[in-house]
């Protein structure tokens, strides 16, 4: 009797405890399902997978320590331009929000976003050896902005901006650290987490430098670099070029190379409308003196073409990235007025020019004309110094010199001007066209008189006497 109703409530207890596990095995295929159908080609840049994306947690002081940080620090160190353009084409339409919100569903995605930075502190790794290439990290403070991939009904202008930390291996050297500033930059990196602190909830990125468009003059930025940055060209950019000063172009420059020749290209109106202040443009001579410090600053000189070649641009992200696809390189000849330019090497050695080569590379020639059509002229060039770069000559294989050292230079297009000699040929060319032209027209008047006027010898014999008197000669 006492087990009747025990052995009718173990059915339903069984009923409802199988009934709960059901459930329990039917949510958990779903959500590994889920899991599995997740897009893993988004965070692909970062060498990380879905599963250990997990393994960062958010909503915590951030652990600058943390070994999957300074992996992803050096794993942003190996990825290109190109890349990072590529897989941010993955979270161009992500608003700030949603990042904030569910940080776990974009984690180690890479994002390229414009951003304010407001102050920079250095951090260096307490577990660190000499042999470790990064040893610390920059914590850059910063502030979003509207992204322009985003519409405006998507992502409400009103909501205050997202406080962001940047970690970054690099930072310009022109930026001071632990000083208050106000500066627009862009990150290019990686998603890592949401940080909650005493200065509140945070989003924070990985990125191997941030690029830097300061867009007014300041006590380390020209006026003339603000217009550069102005026009797209990344002013963090030139302690790359500097490292690089007197060495053969190579691939470490390539990216400022192409930026700077993009942002001539987007240069609107005449080269000399370019610069703001044409106190501090350099000359010829200014080049040789600490070219390093004037890597990036606005130049102006003058020189004949010596030769000029169109070079065609294979890289098809330069191309659909930058929107160019080649350019014009000029080797100029500056007058030096007599003076001789001695390049000192390291092992003492020396090699003396009466004509030094400029290199220049521009985005146009002169409407209308070819490259061939340019060459020998005069011309005036408004760009920015590059740095020196080194290449082979046959001046430099006869006295087994490592290179020939010249200033690059990129400008948008070569102004052409009119020389003595050319003023000189011109009137020249006027004097002796005008004096045929004279010399014809007087042939043509004397034979337009001549024919109605009759000879000499005519008029001789129309006036003779009818009979001439012979005498007085003997017969």
């Amino acid at each position: 009797m006492n087990n009747a109703p025990h052995r009718k409530l173990k059915p339903t207890l069984s009923w409802s405890y199988s009934w709960a596990t059901l459930s329990l095995l039917l949510a958990l295929p779903l959500t590994a399902s889920a899991k599995q159908d997740h897009d893993e080609t988004p965070l692909e840049l970062s060498g990380y997978s879905l599963s250990e994306s997990y393994q960062v947690d958010d909503d915590q002081p951030a652990d600058l320590e943390s070994p999957i940080l300074k992996q992803l620090l050096y794993r942003v160190r190996q990825t290109s331009p190109k890349s990072r353009a590529q897989y941010s084409q993955f979270s161009q339409t992500t608003t700030w929000q949603e990042m904030a919100s569910h940080t776990e569903d974009f984690r180690f995605w890479t994002f390229s976003r414009p951003a304010r930075l407001t102050k920079i502190e250095k951090h260096a790794f307490k577990q660190s050896s000499s042999d470790d290439e990064i040893k610390g990290v920059y914590v850059c403070h910063c502030e979003s902005i509207p992204h322009e991939s985003i519409s405006p009904s998507t992502e409400d202008s009103a909501t205050p901006p997202q406080k962001l930390i940047v970690l970054s291996r690099t930072v310009p050297k022109a930026l001071p650290i632990d000083t208050e500033i106000n500066q627009p930059i862009r990150i290019s990196g990686f998603l890592y987490s949401r940080t909650l602190d005493a200065a509140g909830p945070r989003l924070v990125f990985i990125t191997d430098r941030i690029e830097w468009y300061p867009q007014e003059k300041t006590n380390e930025i020209s006026a003339n670099q603000a217009e550069l940055s102005k026009l797209g060209f990344d002013l963090g950019l030139i302690d790359l070029i500097r490292e690089n000063n007197a060495r053969s172009l190579n691939g470490r420059d390539a990216e400022a190379f192409f930026q700077m020749l993009a942002a001539m290209n987007r240069l609107d109106g005449m080269p000399a409308d370019l610069f703001k202040e044409s106190s501090s443009v350099l000359s010829f001579s200014d080049l040789f003196s600490s070219s390093t410090d004037h890597c990036g600053e606005a130049v102006r000189l003058q020189g004949v073409i010596r030769s000029c070649s169109t070079v065609s641009i294979p890289h098809q992200d330069i191309q659909d990235r930058l929107e160019i696809s080649q350019y014009y390189q000029l080797m100029i000849f500056p007058d030096l007025g007599g003076a001789k330019i001695i390049i000192r090497g390291k092992d003492g050695s020396e090699l003396d020019y009466q004509r030094f080569p400029i290199t220049v590379c521009c985005t146009e020639l002169p409407n209308g004309m070819s490259a061939q059509e340019v060459e020998r002229k005069q011309c005036v060039i408004h760009g920015y110094f590059f740095r020196f770069w080194k290449y082979q000559s046959a001046r430099t294989d006869l006295v087994d010199s490592t290179g020939q050292l010249s200033p690059l230079i990129i400008a948008k297009q070569p102004v052409l001007v009119e020389t003595g000699i050319d003023v000189l040929d011109r009137g020249l060319l006027f004097f002796v066209l005008g004096t045929a032209a004279l010399i014809i027209f007087l042939i043509s008047y004397f034979r337009f008189v001549d024919r109605n006027q009759k000879p000499p010898l005519e008029n001789m014999l129309e006036n003779l006497p009818e009979k001439i008197d012979i005498s007085g000669f003997d017969g």
